[in-house]
C-alpha cells in the first residue's frame, strides 16, 4: 500500500489496522508483509497500532520528502522499483500479492506480470473510485491517462475486490469483469464500550472527521456552519472538525472568526477515536459521489454507527448502501443550506435524532470484522 501507515491516517489505514491483526490470528499464513512507504517528514508521527502485530512484517521503502509533481512522480517511481524488486527475490510460487489500491498499488501487478515472474494469485483490493479521487486534482488530459492506466493496471489482477456494492458496479462496468463486493467493517464489540449515549447534554456537538480536503465535502461544511450560526447564533449547537489534508488553512482561517463555536482538534490517532466519539453527538458524512469523490462502505460512517451517533450524509448511494432515511438525516449532495437546516433539526428534535440512532444499529452485525475477513479468505482461497 503506497503510505505512511500513520495512526491518524484515513480510510485505508484504518482499514488496514482493524484487519491485520484479524488476518494474523487466522492461522491461514506462514507470514504477512506489508509493505509500505516512508520519509523523514512521517517519521515524526506514530505508525498504526498494528505495526507491532506478531506474524506481520513491515517492509519500507524509503521515499524523499513531498514537494511539488516531479518530485511525487519520483517517489512513485521509487516505489514501483522497489517492491517488485523485493518482491521476486521470493519464490514464483510460495506467495500471493494483494494491493491494496489501484493505480500506484495496482502498477506493482502490472510490473510483475510484465516482467515475467510473478506468484500464483495477484489481487487488488480496490478502496475507492480513482477517477473520482483524483478529479479534482488534475485537468481531463491527465485525469484520462490516469485513469487509462489503472484500467490496464487492474487487468492484471487475477481476482478484484471493492469496498462497496457502488465500487463494485462502477469497476465492473469499466473493465467488464467480475467484482466481489466486500464492505468495510467495524470491531463492534469494541464500539460496545462506549458508555455515554448521543444527546445526553443540553448542548450538542456535529463534528466533521477525516481528510480536510475538496472531494470529501468540507468546503461545503463550513459554508453550511456559518448560515447556520447566522440564522440561529443563540443556538447550543456547537462545530468539530477533526483530520488534516490541503484544505488545512482554510479550516484554521474559518475557526479563527467563530472560535466560541467551532474548534478544529488536528489529526487524530485511530486509537483516540473512541474517547473521542463519546464527546460528539453527530458525525457528517459528506464524501462526494459526482464527478470527484469517493465510493465504497465508509469507515467513518460505520464508526458513527458502531459508537451510536447521529449520521448527517448526502443523499447518495455511498451512504444510502448502508443506512435509511429512517436510520440518518439525508441531504442533497453539495447543498450547504440544506445542511444548515440539518443542523437545525438536531437542535429542534434531538428525541427524534435518537430513534434514527437505535434504528441504525440494526445494520451492524452486516458489517462485523469476522464477516469481513472471513469473506476475504473464501473469495482468494487462502
Amino acid at each position: 500500500m503506497f503510505s505512511a501507515l500513520l495512526s491518524h491516517g484515513g480510510g485505508r489505514e484504518t482499514w488496514l489496522n482493524n484487519v491485520l491483526p484479524k488476518l494474523a490470528e487466522s492461522r491461514r499464513f506462514s507470514a504477512i508483509d506489508v509493505y509500505f512507504v516512508g520519509d523523514d517528514v512521517t517519521d515524526v508521527h506514530n505508525k498504526i497500532p498494528s505495526f507491532g502485530t506478531p506474524g506481520v512484517r513491515f517492509i519500507e521503502t524509503r521515499l524523499p520528502a513531498t514537494g511539488g509533481k516531479l518530485r511525487s512522480l519520483r517517489r512513485i517511481a521509487i516505489f514501483l522499483k522497489d517492491v517488485p524488486t523485493k518482491l521476486r527475490a521470493y519464490p514464483d510460487d510460495s506467495h500471493c500479492i494483494v494491493a491494496i489500491g489501484t493505480f500506484y498499488e495496482g502498477a506493482v501487478l502490472a510490473l510483475l506480470r510484465m516482467l515475467g515472474r510473478r506468484p500464483p494469485l495477484l489481487v487488488a483490493w480496490i478502496r475507492g473510485i480513482w477517477s473520482k479521487e483524483v478529479n479534482h486534482r488534475h485537468g481531463v488530459r491527465m485525469r484520462d491517462l490516469t485513469c487509462a492506466f489503472e484500467k490496464f493496471f487492474l487487468r492484471s489482477a487475477d481476482k478484484l475486490i471493492s469496498n462497496g456494492q457502488d465500487t463494485k458496479q462502477f469497476y465492473e462496468a469499466l473493465l467488464e469483469r467480475h467484482v466481489e463486493a466486500i464492505p468495510n467493517a467495524l470491531d463492534i464489540a469494541k464500539y460496545a464500550a462506549i458508555q455515554l449515549p448521543a444527546f445526553s447534554s443540553a448542548s450538542k456537538v456535529i463534528s466533521y472527521i477525516g481528510r480536510l480536503s475538496e472531494e470529501k465535502g468540507l468546503r461545503v461544511y463550513l459554508e453550511a456552519i456559518e448560515l447556520y450560526l447566522t440564522a440561529y447564533p443563540a443556538s447550543t449547537v456547537n462545530f468539530d472538525i477533526v483530520g488534516d489534508g490541503p484544505l488545512r488553512v482554510i479550516v484554521e482561517q474559518f475557526v479563527s472568526r467563530f472560535p466560541e463555536r467551532v474548534r478544529y482538534l488536528g489529526p487524530l490517532a485511530n486509537e483516540r477515536m473512541l474517547d473521542y466519539l463519546e464527546t460528539i453527538d453527530v458525525g457528517v458524512c459528506l464524501t462526494f459521489s459526482k464527478k470527484s469523490g469517493g465510493g465504497g462502505v465508509s469507515n467513518g460512517l460505520l464508526e458513527l454507527i458502531g459508537a451510536g451517533r447521529l449520521v448527517i450524509a448526502w443523499d447518495s448511494v455511498i451512504f444510502k448502501q448502508v443506512l435509511n432515511s429512517d436510520q440518518a438525516l439525508f441531504v442533497e449532495e453539495d447543498n450547504a443550506a440544506l445542511l444548515a437546516t440539518a443542523f437545525a433539526d438536531v437542535e429542534r428534535d434531538p428525541a427524534g435524532m435518537s430513534r434514527r440512532i437505535a434504528a441504525s444499529a440494526e445494520v451492524l452485525q452486516a458489517y462485523s470484522l469476522e464477516r469481513h475477513v472471513d469473506h476475504f479468505l473464501d473469495y482468494t482461497g487462502f
